[in-house]
């Protein structure tokens, strides 16, 4: 998009009150713009969006504090409770497929697990309700952008440039069902219209880029959405690698090479970047949390330690 069209000029406004307006509603900024709560967190992992605002919705539901309890009379925490922990932390942040086809060989590894597990089921709720409010804020926004379309274009074939304006239809019936005017169907393509879509599948992802008006330019990738699978173009699902948990828990980076598929380069600074997540959201707790000793700020700190100390070890 460039503002050298106005009517481009007018479309990123209105995209710009929509993030406006999801900062707003999600608790980063004020009635005046300012920030607040966590916008210095997922500003600091603003290159890993939208999986900065889900961890933030996991902290606001109190998913963390529900998982991090320590051992009883301690301020340590349990293996398997770090184990999960960095489980959640790499469906967010350490998001690196495989080939589905690769599932095949799911019990010749040697030393790692490889196929990374699901998140738990109460996260993945979160995930789900995160996306649901992310796409009703978007639909408002491609209903509002509609009035800024060349429907001229619209109604033209992208190949052949067959013009299909109402004004051609001649009477014809079958057009006037296929453009049935009854539904409402003014912010989709005509073209989706013919298969049955309505303004109401804005308001779905998976169907956005299906009903979206071409002229806008506005896709999906536009939403802050965090999809949880993601499928080959025969349908098949793409594992995530599992390079983040599996270095946790043996600390082998040429495991990573021999099983997860991953040159020993691109997995040291993988792992070097996931080490310097954990440590920053250990540090954003820090500043803003009351209580020096929460379980969730001493749980990313005691990891934090870990994973920098397992990491080193290899260098």
């Amino acid at each position: 998009m460039s503002f050298r069209k106005e009517r481009y000029a007018q479309i990123l406004k209105i995209y710009f009150m929509f993030s406006l307006q999801f900062l707003i509603k999600e608790g980063y900024l004020d009635q005046k713009g300012k920030p607040i709560g966590f916008a210095g967190l997922v500003t600091h992992l603003h290159y890993h969006e939208p999986s900065n605002f889900v961890l933030v919705s996991f902290l606001v539901k109190g998913l963390f504090h529900k998982l991090c309890q320590p051992i009883k009379g301690s301020a340590v925490f349990a293996e398997d409770v770090l184990e999960k922990l960095v489980l959640i932390l790499a469906n967010l942040f350490g998001r690196k497929y495989l080939p589905a086809c690769s599932v095949k060989y799911k019990h010749t590894f040697c030393q790692s697990k490889v196929f990374l597990e699901d998140l738990p089921a109460d996260f993945a709720e979160a995930v789900n309700e995160y996306n649901t409010k992310a796409e009703e804020n978007f639909a408002h926004f491609l209903l509002t952008t509609t009035k800024l379309a060349d429907m001229e274009q619209e109604y033209r074939l992208p190949l052949s440039k067959t013009d299909f304006t109402p004004k051609n239809w001649h009477g014809s019936e079958l057009a006037s069902y296929l453009m049935d005017t009854t539904k409402s169907v003014f912010a989709i393509s005509p073209f989706a219209c013919v298969s049955g879509m309505v303004d109401n599948d804005l308001f779905l992802g998976e169907s956005i880029n299906k009903a979206v008006l071409r002229s806008l330019g506005v896709n999906v990738t536009n939403c802050p959405l965090l999809y949880l699978n993601k499928y080959d173009n025969q349908g098949r699902r793409q594992p995530l690698n599992a390079y983040a948990l599996d270095f946790y828990k043996h600390g082998s980076l040429i495991a990573l090479t021999t099983d997860n598929w991953l040159n020993e380069g691109d997995a040291y600074y993988a792992l070097k970047e996931f080490s310097l997540i954990i440590k920053s959201m250990g540090t954003s707790l820090s500043e803003l949390c009351d209580d020096p000793n929460d379980n969730v700020l001493l749980a990313f700190q005691q990891l934090g330690k870990i994973y920098e100390e397992k990491l080193q070890c290899i260098t």
